[in-house]
C-alpha cells in the first residue's frame, strides 16, 4: 500500500499485490473527492509503472477510461457478478 500527500495531507492511496519482480496487480486505487483532477491518480500509476513494467487491474465500467488514459489495454470479463460487468486492464511497458 502506498499513499500520496498533497498540501500536507494524504490525498490518495494505491494498493498492489506483487505477482513477480516485474509484475503487479492493482487491488485498490482511491483519491479523495476534493483532490480529484490534480493528477494524483496519474502520479500513483506512474510511480507503480516505474517499479513494475507489467501491471494488471480488474475494475468496473466507471474506471475503464481512467486506465485507458494511461495506456492500459482493456478487456471485458463479462458479467462476473449479477448485473455487474467487470474489466481486465493490462499495461506492459515497452
Amino acid at each position: 500500500m502506498y499513499s500520496i500527500e498533497f498540501e500536507g495531507e494524504i490525498a490518495g492511496c494505491i494498493g498492489i499485490e506483487q505477482i513477480s519482480l516485474s509484475e503487479c496487480e492493482i487491488k485498490h486505487i482511491a483519491v479523495l473527492a476534493d483532490q480529484r483532477g490534480k493528477n494524483i491518480g496519474s502520479k500513483m500509476i506512474n510511480f507503480i509503472a516505474s517499479k513494475y513494467p507489467s501491471i494488471v487491474a480488474e475494475t468496473d465500467y466507471e474506471a475503464v477510461d481512467f486506465y485507458r488514459r494511461y495506456g492500459f489495454f482493456v478487456t471485458s470479463l463479462g458479467e462476473k457478478y449479477p448485473g455487474v460487468e467487470r474489466f481486465l486492464c493490462q499495461f506492459n511497458k515497452q
